[in-house]
């Protein structure tokens, strides 16, 4: 039975959780500890507590407005505490306040790569000195570089006005899991799920990726897609698509065969959103992008390096192979999962689950950690244990940037990806003994 008594353990459960995001990069600096290689340490520790608050909330917990208080209150405060924080898990950060700035400028963002001599105004020591690949275009699609001459306009060069802004995306992102909780009837306690969860909080505030401005927008296009409305919902997608390209998974789990006003609204605004750029540059409008597709990076790749790597097929054909049959795999899941998909809020949601699922197992280039955030929101009704698993475990993907040499230890791979693997076999037999109809209605 629920208790009241809980709460007292969760706030506890918070506060040590707060401690240690306040405390644990300033330890590891004055352990000289290097604070990239503490990091999956710190996650870990924190990844108990919120699996341990997690639990608190599911089955000791009333799910009153006190509760929700503490899970939110404690949410705002681990975001915060990372907005004075040092940048040490991507440079990717100064790429968004370098793309903002050249834009300020009134440079088309996808012209020039930061190393070009055209844009040497612009450098500074600050931001220039720290862009990974200086001597690549930008990749990051049109409503992302929106989002950067945003925050340039807002804080010119300011990490912690970057940070603000991403911190106002997320503050949305809850407001708008609070209202898909209530329509499926789950207690608005399960945010904790996202709330809580210490990928999203490394990953978004304080590593700052784009992700977390992408996610709000994903959840307002499956809102107003549950409302039926097929133009706007596919006009929501298409900006996130416009934010990171992958949203475009949901496309198929999303559109019902007698509706092309969906598919069209979500065409119409990625094409609309490119079209500037493309009149000027065309096939340059796409930046590093075409580069990055064809010599794409082996960093703590999935399902690929299983089917390849144990037998020896490492090569650039097998590699190839490996890649387009994994895409067609993705494809045909997104298929099936649209098609069985109910079009009521549970049957969206479920169908939402599967898609990003689908992706982040099946999708053969690299993972890194800020590519698996956009499935928390989806643990909020019912929890995958190999998603939740992975949600943690991929942080282990760090450890390739402080070992000599620089590829990702098989231990540390097999951490990642053994449990994730199993669990979902797991739930896959768990579904093979139940009925077809059953199987089409539960994600795994």
């Amino acid at each position: 039975m629920r208790r009241f008594g809980g709460l007292a353990a969760l706030t506890a459960l918070g506060a040590l959780s707060a401690a240690i995001y306040a405390g644990a990069l300033p330890a590891a600096a004055w352990l000289r500890v290097e604070l990239l290689a503490a990091h999956p340490v710190v996650v870990a520790v924190l990844f108990v507590l919120y699996l341990a608050a997690a639990w608190l909330v599911s089955v000791r917990i009333l799910p009153t407005k006190k509760a929700l208080v503490v899970v939110l209150g404690f949410g705002l405060l681990f975001r915060t505490l990372m907005l004075p924080t040092p940048v040490c898990l991507s440079s990717d950060l100064y790429r968004y306040l370098w793309d903002g700035r050249v834009q300020l400028a009134g440079v088309n963002p996808y012209r020039y790569a930061p190393a070009a001599s055209e844009l040497t105004h612009l450098r500074d020591g600050e931001i220039h000195s720290r862009i990974n690949r200086p001597g690549a275009r930008t990749i990051y699609p049109p409503a992302a570089q929106w989002l950067f001459a945003l925050a340039a306009a807002l804080a010119p060069g300011s990490i912690v006005g970057w940070r603000l802004l991403l911190l106002l995306f997320e503050v949305a992102t809850v407001a708008m899991l609070l209202v898909l909780l209530r329509r499926l009837g789950a207690p608005p306690t399960a945010v904790i799920m996202y709330a809580w969860s210490p990928l999203v909080v490394f990953e978004g505030v304080q590593a700052g990726h784009v992700e977390a401005a992408m996610i709000s927008v994903v959840l307002l296009a499956l809102l107003v897609r549950q409302t039926g409305s097929s133009v706007l919902a596919g006009a929501a997608l298409g900006v996130a698509v416009l934010m990171k390209l992958y949203p475009a998974v949901l496309l198929p789990a999303w559109w019902r065969r007698d509706d092309w006003r969906f598919p069209a609204a979500t065409a119409a605004t990625v094409g609309l959103g490119y079209l500037p750029y493309v009149a000027v540059l065309g096939a340059g409008a796409l930046g590093f992008l075409p580069e990055y597709l064809a010599s794409p990076e082996d960093h703590n790749i999935g399902l690929r390096a299983l089917l390849t790597h144990p037998f020896g097929f490492t090569g650039e054909v097998a590699r190839s192979v490996a890649m387009a049959f994994l895409f067609v795999a993705m494809a045909a899941a997104l298929v099936v999962i649209g098609r069985r998909a109910r079009q009521d809020p549970p049957g969206l949601w479920q169908a939402s689950t599967l898609a990003v699922a689908a992706y982040l197992l099946l999708v053969p280039t690299a993972m890194h950690p800020w590519y698996v955030v956009w499935v928390v929101p989806f643990l909020c009704v019912r929890p995958s244990p190999a998603w939740l698993w992975f949600s943690g475990a991929v942080t282990l993907s760090y450890v390739a940037y402080v070992v000599a040499p620089a590829p990702l230890p098989w231990w540390a791979w097999l951490v990642e990806y053994g449990p994730l693997y199993v669990l979902l076999l797991a739930s896959a037999a768990r579904l093979a003994r139940r009925t077809p109809g059953a199987m089409a209605l539960r994600p795994s």
